[in-house]
């Protein structure tokens, strides 16, 4: 096919796609922005997670207590394997610290984005933004459960969350791996310190909590819960931390990137109280309508995932997610858009 012919069959669904790829971006960088800000009023902002996490492993080896480190409301609350990927930190300067997770899960964001098909202007996906910008390990987490193989079971050690994606993906050699990584590190890392320290662990965890789980409402949780089950078990999955996961933070949403859809990412986006429950029962419900009877094209094209999963051996190519045509116009998604 000619490239002018295609480009023709195609200007249809590109303009059906155009209120996403106008309203997805606009929001993005209005919230992201705007958290920007806390950043350019005090520098000390840019990656003082890796900082805190860095005083936390230094604590630990230096014979003090990791879950007492850290300004009063951010004092570090992961659980013992988190410290480790911040041990080589110890001795470098603060602000090399800094800049090696900044820069450094900025290029693997960028990275990733790629090989996921998303449009560069995922980057500013606030809470993807956000650690990023705090220099935090969940840029790290994202890609070990999709492109890291066996080790995925590692963010399943680090961020214990991170097993539900697993589990989504039926990755039980992973989590069978990181079983095993933990019981090794069980003498070595201070998991009696963790325990006598739950008390105090949490209390940390419920007071520096500004999530939007559902879990400490029935009502809501239940709510919740049917929506994810609308999803399918593999996406409700990969959706549910943010919601069912107690005592979430929002920067936990961005493990679910690849599993996002433009309509889900948007609600997420914004930090609006209840927005994330929100998000996923729009799009469930607007899901069975579009079963029944025709919806809209352009609302068609901001259902199911945004991103296009990469063909590697280690993903199962029968249960790779219909990705949404806002980002590639294969011909089921122009048939869609022409609906």
């Amino acid at each position: 096919m000619k490239p002018i012919a295609r480009a023709d069959r195609m200007m249809p669904a590109l303009r059906r796609a155009l209120p996403w790829n106008v309203v997805v971006p606009v929001v993005f960088v209005l919230v992201s922005g705007w958290n920007l800000l806390d950043g350019l009023l005090d520098p000390r902002y840019f990656g003082a997670h890796a900082v805190i996490y860095t005083d936390a492993a230094r604590a630990w080896l230096t014979g003090g207590d990791p879950w007492r480190v850290g300004p009063p409301n951010v004092i570090f609350a992961g659980p013992p394997p988190m410290l480790i990927p911040f041990v080589p930190f110890i001795g470098l300067p603060v602000d090399v610290t800094r800049v090696v997770w900044i820069g450094g899960t900025a290029m693997l964001a960028i990275w990733m984005l790629r090989r996921l098909r998303l449009p560069a202007y995922w980057l500013a996906f606030p809470p993807l933004f956000l650690a990023i910008e705090l220099g935090h390990i969940e840029v790290v987490i994202l890609w070990l459960v999709v492109f890291g193989g066996l080790a995925r079971g590692l963010a399943a050690l680090i961020k214990p969350y991170a097993s539900l994606a697993l589990l989504a993906e039926r990755r039980w050699h992973a989590l069978a791996l990181g079983l095993v990584v933990f019981l090794a590190t069980l003498p070595i890392l201070p998991w009696r310190l963790f325990i006598d320290d739950i008390p105090l662990i949490s209390e940390t965890i419920v007071r520096q909590n500004y999530g939007d789980s559902a879990l400490g409402n029935p009502l809501l949780a239940g709510a919740a819960f049917i929506a994810l089950a609308s999803l399918g078990l593999r996406r409700g999955l990969w959706l549910a931390a943010p919601l069912l996961w107690p005592y979430p933070q929002p920067i936990y949403k961005v493990l679910s990137v690849p599993m996002l859809s433009p309509l889900i990412a948007v609600f997420w986006a914004v930090p609006v109280p209840g927005a994330t429950l929100a998000g996923v029962i729009c799009e469930a419900v607007l899901l069975q309508v579009a079963r029944r009877r025709p919806i809209p094209a352009w609302l068609r094209l901001g259902l199911g995932p945004a991103a296009q999963w990469p063909s590697d051996r280690q993903l199962d190519p029968d249960r790779i997610p219909e990705p949404a045509p806002v980002q590639g116009f294969s011909s089921a998604s122009a048939a869609n858009a022409r609906r």
